[in-house]
């Protein structure tokens, strides 16, 4: 078994060749649930900031709030469905085949009705997991991370079977994946730092007339931080998702060339 430097080396290398298609298909899982959520509010008669308000603000009664939760539900499928797309992907690269756009669409190519199935399912139950305690919920979370994974390699298992062998293959394996998520995690953090440091030095620098400047050169650095953020999460995610890729292919003992 590799360890977690190896496998994020594999994930970076099987990258070559693909990355831009990957940072393009993580755009465009966003920008498609936001086209399909425009088309759908303008369908049923709601503005897209009605859309993104919260729902249990609303009363469900109410023939305004049930078009709000049918909009949220159906780009909720949606996305969950290019998202799994987004998965198999970056499990595609690791056998030497090319990324494309296509692989966002395969999920609705390929059984559909079961890829919402199976996106409804987990993302219920671990809800519930998480609704009974935090911790339970995830260690359940790494325990079904490999979930995506077996359900593009046996199509034909159920999802209760895909869940069962995903947490039979995560024994001992969950602490492993979670210190590889934590090393690129870490690394969303330093924009965050450098604006809480900021923050420290302005607050203890500032005079009685200096508030109004301070108060706007914090929004400002405050809008660079989210700015550095969005880069970071387009060089980070491709590589995260790439060795969990790699993670699982070690895990199940797959062949691994690297191209």
């Amino acid at each position: 078994m590799k360890t977690n430097k190896e496998l994020r080396m594999i994930g970076r290398e099987n990258l070559r060749g693909n990355y831009l298609t990957a940072v393009s298909n993580l755009i465009l899982v966003g920008v498609f649930g936001l086209i399909l959520q425009s088309i759908l509010g303008k369908v049923l008669g709601i503005s897209t900031i009605d859309i993104t308000a919260d729902i249990t603000a609303n009363d469900l009664s109410d023939p305004y709030g049930v078009k709000q939760f049918i909009i949220t539900m159906i780009t909720s499928f949606v996305s969950a469905l290019l998202t799994l797309g987004l998965t198999w992907g970056f499990l595609d690269i690791q056998d030497g085949e090319k990324l494309t756009v296509g692989h966002l669409f395969k999920p609705f190519k390929e059984g559909m009705g079961k890829s919402i199935g199976f996106s409804l399912v987990k993302q219920f139950l671990l809800m519930l997991w998480t609704l009974l305690l935090i911790v339970p919920g995830i260690i359940k979370s790494y325990s079904w991370a490999m979930a995506e994974f077996i359900y593009y390699d046996n199509r034909d298992l159920a999802i209760k079977d895909i869940l069962a062998e995903s947490s039979y293959i995560m024994k001992g394996s969950r602490w492993r994946l979670f210190k590889m998520d934590f090393f690129y995690s870490i690394l969303y953090f330093i924009p965050i730092l450098l604006w809480l440091v900021f923050f420290l030095v302005t607050l203890a620098s500032q005079g009685d007339n200096e508030s109004y400047v301070a108060a706007f050169a914090l929004l400002g650095i405050l809008v660079v931080v989210i700015g550095l953020t969005t880069v970071l999460a387009f060089i980070i995610e491709p590589r995260r998702l790439s060795a969990r890729a790699a993670f699982y292919v070690d895990l199940v003992g797959k062949s691994n060339d690297i191209v």
